[in-house]
This record gives structure tokens, C-alpha cells and sequence, in this order.
């Protein structure tokens, strides 16, 4: 059903959140953030606040890249939970999780996310190029919501003309790249907001190395 969100609405809204590495940002900073550092806090209720939606959403994959035999794997984006929550607690622990890491062989998974014991949205896994094991790397879950939404999947290159993006998180998607221009490839194929890294097979000042993007908690609060 949809009682959740029909829910969300009973209250008069006073106020947006966003908490993570990313949460300051906008316009061309925000497109070119590539940080895939996670964090943690306490958040408090303010004044006035008695229930809280909250979309959370776990870190984003890392990409494998293997230049020698023209393989890559994007890494898998960050499950998010959306939840109503009424009577929030007046203080509540929580974590951003942090971007998985590009790999030669495999990317590593993202961080978990979570808000309290409320919810929390799974790391996306990180791409794979063993012997037995190649895939873009599936998404990550995520429990506690009225909603979960996985994490995209992402896609695999097994060729020199073939690059894939990363997996999709709620929010975004990271692209790929073949020959990459400087200067534009942290608005490109790094993850961002819990999305995977992408794919790109050329070696070029270390350029193919992408990282899943830092996951992302935001709250929308009511009365």
C-alpha cells in the first residue's frame, strides 16, 4: 500500500536535512564530487520535529579494471531505505557508509548506511575480473524501510570498444570512459551518492581507477 507516504503528509514540513560528505554541495561541485569518504554522527531532533522521513542509502561499489586483457566491471550502487518515521528519538546515532575502492582484480564493496536503528541501505558489491568470477557487480539491499529500493547492477566490458557505467543508487548513476579528458573525469566515472564506479580499460595517469561514491542520509522533517 501507500499508508507511508500518505503519512509523511500529516504533519507541515520545516525542514530538509542532507548528512554526508556530499551534503554541502551544489551546482559543478556537486557534478564533479567524487569523495568516497564515509562518516558518522549523532543527529539531534530540532525544536518543533516530531517524525522525520528519511531516505538512507548505502556506498556505492568500486570498479575492476584489468587493462591488459581489456576487461572492467563497474561496481554495484547503494541500496536506500525510505521511512517514516513518527516520534523520532530526540538523538539518533548514524553512519554514512564509505565508496568502495577500485581493484586490478576486484573493486572492493561499498559501506553500509544507516540511521539509528531505524533503517539502513546496503553497499553496493565491487566489480569482478577473477578467473571463475566476471561481472558487474549487483547492488546493494537494504531492511527497515516501508520502502527498499536495491542498488543498480552494473555492467561488464569485455572488449577494447566497450565501457559500462556504474550501478544506479536511488539518486545517481556513475558513466564510463575510454579515453578520458582531464579535468572532467570526477563529474564522469567516479561514483557519487551511493552510485558504483565505472569502467574504462586504458591506464592513462591512472584514469580507469573509479571509485564507488560515499553514501548519503536525508531528512525531511515535520511537525
Amino acid at each position: 500500500g501507500v499508508e507511508w507516504f500518505t503519512q509523511s503528509l500529516a504533519g507541515r514540513l520545516m525542514g530538509v536535512q542532507a548528512l554526508g560528505p556530499g551534503a554541502s554541495l551544489s551546482g559543478d561541485a556537486a557534478a564533479q564530487h567524487a569523495d568516497r569518504t564515509g562518516s558518522t554522527g549523532t543527529w539531534t531532533r530540532p525544536a518543533g520535529v516530531n517524525s522525520v522521513l528519511a531516505y538512507v542509502t548505502g556506498a556505492g561499489g568500486g570498479s575492476e579494471y584489468e587493462d591488459s586483457s581489456y576487461r572492467a566491471a563497474g561496481g554495484g550502487g547503494g541500496g536506500t531505505a525510505i521511512k517514516w518515521i513518527e516520534n523520532v528519538a530526540a538523538s539518533v546515532s548514524w553512519t554514512v557508509g564509505q565508496g568502495g575502492l577500485h581493484g586490478t582484480t576486484a573493486g572492493s564493496a561499498g559501506g553500509t548506511t544507516s540511521f539509528g536503528s531505524y533503517c539502513t541501505g546496503m553497499g553496493g558489491q565491487g566489480g569482478q575480473d577473477g578467473q571463475s568470477n566476471m561481472y558487474g557487480a549487483r547492488g546493494g539491499g537494504a531492511t527497515g524501510g516501508d520502502l527498499n529500493v536495491p542498488g543498480g547492477g552494473a555492467g561488464f566490458s569485455h572488449g577494447s570498444n566497450s565501457e559500462q557505467g556504474g550501478g544506479m543508487s536511488f539518486w545517481t548513476q556513475a558513466g564510463s570512459a575510454h579515453h578520458p579528458v582531464a579535468g572532467t573525469i570526477t563529474g564522469t566515472s567516479h561514483g557519487r551518492l551511493g552510485a558504483g564506479g565505472g569502467t574504462g580499460y586504458y591506464s592513462e595517469n591512472d584514469k580507469n581507477k573509479y571509485n564507488g561514491g560515499a553514501g548519503i542520509i536525508l531528512l525531511y522533517y515535520y511537525s
